[in-house]
């Protein structure tokens, strides 16, 4: 019996495990249901880098068919003099927004991808009164 129930307790925790989705989960203000937004750089054949061209970053919006607009903003690396390469907000479709980056500095770039709710009629200007969530990583561009 005992040996059952540590079955069922691995099991358990293995599945919950395997539930928690990639990225910080970070809670929206006003009791909102918690956004996750995680990124996604496997749909590239090659690592970023300045002398190939073009990369994609995909973000992953859940929970699933959440309803909004991301922004994706790549800093350039300490000391590179580059500035910061936007890409402005896109509405989430099938739970994702892409975007595609032509980075012009080797070293470390910190990505940036900023969810809201609703835009106003202009998608540069969102209103102050949208909650907004942020997520963050590093992506080595170059050697």
């Amino acid at each position: 019996m005992r040996r059952v129930l540590w079955a069922v307790l691995f099991t358990a925790a293995s599945l919950g495990i395997m539930a928690m989705p990639a990225g910080a989960d970070i809670a929206a203000p006003n009791n909102l249901n918690p956004i996750v937004l995680s990124f996604d750089f496997s749909n590239n054949n090659q690592p970023a880098s300045v002398s190939n061209g073009l990369f994609n970053i995909t973000v992953d919006v859940l929970p699933e068919h959440t309803s909004g607009f991301v922004r994706v903003t790549a800093d350039a690396p300490d000391g590179s003099g580059n500035t910061p390469v936007v890409c402005d907000y896109q509405q989430v479709q099938q739970s994702q927004v892409q975007c595609t980056f032509n980075f012009t500095a080797s070293g470390l770039w910190s990505v940036k991808a900023q969810f809201v709710n609703s835009l106003k009629s202009d998608p540069q200007n969102v209103p102050e009164n949208v909650p907004q969530i942020f997520a963050v990583t590093v992506l080595r561009v170059g050697n």
